[in-house]
């Protein structure tokens, strides 16, 4: 064997394991408070829906587990606060949410159950950033016979707002200071 031979050998051997440890590197990091920002640049701002001003918590469920699991609490501008989440689901990068809140009947009008879901990702632009790459928000009605209201979507949202309002991939969660 050539000594160029070996060479490439050697480069070879340390390429293929590198590219193998890569797989092993730890899950995106989730935990912290966010708060929605405008755009791609996840400028803090007025101008968002109300529906997408909000201030996420998301918390470790279980620090100890290998692959711990992920709970949040919501608050929006539009809705108030939502009761702590169900635990999140991730899946790969993405970290899906859903949320529930009861209807509430009372003296002064009626609030319908709602429904949101939400798919969190990380910001390969922005340390410390998440991207709210998917969201729905259902409201439900128990007092009629289809129940379900109306459904909107963040597709829905972008084609009713300013084009700068959201980014490319969604939503920009910066962290809440």
């Amino acid at each position: 064997m050539t000594f160029s031979a070996r060479q490439q050998l050697c480069l070879m051997t340390l390429l293929i394991s590198s590219v193998s440890l890569s797989g092993c590197g730890d899950p995106p990091h989730f935990e912290g408070q966010y708060i929605g920002t405008l755009g791609d640049q996840c400028m803090p701002g007025s101008g968002l829906p109300a529906a997408l001003d909000m201030h996420l918590d998301i918390r470790v469920d279980d620090p100890e587990k290998r692959n711990p699991s992920y709970v949040a609490r919501l608050r929006t501008s539009a809705f108030g606060e939502f009761p702590v989440s169900a635990p999140g689901t991730v899946d790969g990068d993405q970290l899906v949410f859903e949320f529930d809140k009861d209807e509430v009947r009372g003296w002064t009008g009626y609030q319908p159950q709602l429904l949101v879901v939400m798919t969190l990702e990380p910001h390969a632009g922005k340390e410390g950033h998440l991207w709210m790459s998917a969201f729905s928000l259902t409201a439900l009605d128990a007092r009629t016979e289809s129940a379900n209201i109306e459904t909107v979507t963040l597709e829905d949202l972008a084609e009713r707002t300013p084009a700068n309002i959201l980014g490319k991939h969604g939503l920009c969660l910066a962290p809440a200071t």
